[in-house]
């Protein structure tokens, strides 16, 4: 799945200014094979892949999944920066929640 169809029907609009906020914060744009390790190497060890599918999933939306993964990874003591927890929330959105 391409990175604009995570943004909905806005996709390349909304990825654009993604893209530019990041560029003109310094941080990256969001790295989906990052955002891979960090959720198999710290969550995969709870999360079985039916977490997500579940008829009354939580969340409803991206902010509501960035959220639940800023809560867990502070929950957890992780430590996670906000790259990657924009990185976790990236992967999540384009490989099981898709909003």
């Amino acid at each position: 799945m391409s990175r604009a169809r995570a943004y909905g029907a806005g996709g390349v609009a909304a990825f654009a200014l993604c893209a530019a906020v990041a560029a003109a914060s310094g941080a990256d744009v969001p790295d989906l094979a990052r955002g891979r390790a960090l959720y198999e190497n710290h969550c995969m060890v709870c999360h079985t892949p039916k977490i997500h599918s579940r008829p009354n999933r939580i969340p409803l939306n991206v902010d509501e999944l960035r959220q639940i993964v800023v809560n867990w990874a502070k929950d957890e003591n992780l430590h996670w920066s906000e790259q990657e927890i924009a990185d976790v929330v990236w992967y999540l959105n384009e490989t099981k929640y898709r909003y």
